[in-house]
């Protein structure tokens, strides 16, 4: 389905003066057509059968709804548009030829993406126009072949665009959201509650994560694991083992239907910790708590950040890193971010990824990290793990 306001888009490339988009970074090409083709797979890396040509897809979006969305993909993935129902209808090959002996009709395909691109920008007269694309992601060898097939375009960034439309999220992707952020808490909340115990080590547990979101129709996308101390130096999993008394600190993300969430937490899961270990998580509560308070419709990301590195310093600590969170969707790091100098105003139905975290030598990772939605009024926790630190003795 499409999962954004088409109208909205138009208006914004009306005043950047754009005629049409060509997105093709993997997490753009999935949302603007929310297709993913062989799931979880890098498809940048991916050659095709020739051997010689790496998979690359687009999508072109022209200003005017009307002239027609169109999807360029590689033969590899014959069918698949058509067979799962993508709401773009004109699609267009190009690479090696899949043949099917016996059939009247087979596949039109072209030598690259780009002489594709071109073809199907020439037949909506679109060739002499501005071409928005992701300047940053674009590569090289497609820049170049840009100018030889269309020499009368103009290539334009269209990457801030593209980020002002995904930051806030459609109904559908919010319920998706949603989903990836109840799973996230039900694992989390599990390893706490009966799968830790004295002796299993980071990557014990690493391996366990694999299984559970998988069990609950998710992936497991990565993991941040801290047992005890050790956190404050790498929080990659290892094989530390659990020791009782010691602070674990997870950091998860659970996956649904294209979309992420992320979750973390650092918290007792059998016996007493530390008083310094109480008095640092202490701390990260506090924040965590007030940043969730803060979050509403018009507040400033960077004003978020500026409460943060305040209440570090009035706790004593520094953060670990100069942010304060970010958003998710797609994937787990999108704007905004909240850092200094972010100043474009929250709205409804943007997500707020609340994340003060610090690293103290002897104790351990201490982050209380929570997705949140803004509302009309405020903000709303999608994950909902338990924050306490004794919560699950």
């Amino acid at each position: 389905m499409r999962l954004f306001n088409y109208e909205k888009l138009s208006r914004s490339m009306y005043s950047h003066n754009i005629d049409v988009i060509l997105a093709g970074t993997k997490p753009n090409v999935e949302y603007l057509t929310d297709f993913e083709w062989m799931k979880g797979f890098n498809k940048d890396n991916f050659l095709l059968e020739d051997g010689e040509n790496y998979a690359a897809s687009f999508v072109g979006l022209p200003i005017d709804e009307n002239t027609g969305p169109f999807y360029v993909a590689p033969s590899t993935q014959t069918g698949y548009p058509e067979n799962y129902q993508m709401w773009i209808k004109d699609i267009r090959y190009w690479g090696p030829v899949f043949f099917v002996s016996g059939s009247e009709s087979q596949i039109d395909s072209a030598d690259n993406p780009i002489e594709r691109v071109a073809q199907v920008l020439y037949e909506k007269n679109l060739d002499k126009g501005r071409i928005g694309v992701e300047w940053r992601h674009l590569e090289m060898k497609f820049a170049e072949d840009l100018r030889e097939f269309l020499p009368m375009a103009t290539l334009v960034d269209a990457e801030p665009i593209l980020w002002d439309l995904r930051m806030v999220k459609s109904e559908e992707e919010i319920i998706r959201i949603r989903k990836a952020s109840d799973i996230t808490s039900e694992v989390i909340n599990s390893i706490y509650e009966e799968v830790a115990f004295e002796g299993m080590s980071e990557w014990d547990l690493e391996h366990y994560l694999g299984v559970a979101f998988a069990e609950r129709g998710s992936r497991h996308l990565w993991t941040d694991i801290g047992f005890g101390p050790k956190g404050a130096n790498f929080v990659g999993p290892t094989n530390q083992l659990l020791k009782k008394g010691e602070i674990l600190r997870i950091d998860a993300s659970g996956w649904w239907n294209g979309y992420v969430s992320d979750q973390s937490r650092s918290l007792a899961w059998d016996g007493e910790i530390s008083d310094e270990a109480k008095k640092a998580h202490a701390s990260i509560l506090r924040m965590n708590k007030k940043l969730r308070d803060s979050v509403r419709p018009g507040i400033l990301p960077s004003d978020l950040y500026l409460l943060t590195m305040k209440m570090f310093e009035e706790e004593g600590y520094e953060s670990l890193t100069p942010q304060a969170g970010h958003s998710l969707g797609r994937t787990v790091h999108e704007p905004p971010f909240l850092v200094k100098g972010s100043n474009k105003p929250l709205e409804p139905g943007m997500i707020v990824v609340v994340e003060p975290t610090m690293r103290v030598q002897g104790v351990g990772s201490i982050n209380i990290e929570d997705t949140t939605l803004v509302t009309e009024d405020g903000c709303e926790s999608l994950t909902s793990s338990p924050r306490e630190w004794d919560a699950f003795l």
